[in-house]
C-alpha cells in the first residue's frame, strides 16, 4: 500500500468482515489481522482485500 488512502481502504474493508477483530501494521505494507476463526477465514480475508483492488499474500 502506497498511501494513507490505501491503508484506510483496507482497514475499512476488513473492518466490515464479520469476525475480524483488529488490523495492524498497514503502513509497513503488511497487515496483521486478528479474527475469530468461527466467523471468518484467511481465504475470506484475502478475497475481501482482492475485491478492494489489492494483491494480498498469505504468510
Amino acid at each position: 500500500m502506497k498511501c494513507s488512502g490505501c491503508v484506510e481502504r483496507v482497514q475499512s474493508v476488513l473492518g466490515r468482515l464479520d469476525g475480524v477483530q483488529s488490523v495492524a501494521d498497514l503502513e509497513a505494507k503488511t497487515a496483521t489481522v486478528r479474527y475469530d476463526a468461527d466467523r471468518t477465514s484467511p481465504d475470506a480475508i484475502l478475497d475481501a482485500i482482492e475485491k478492494a483492488g489489492y494483491s494480498p499474500t498469505h504468510s
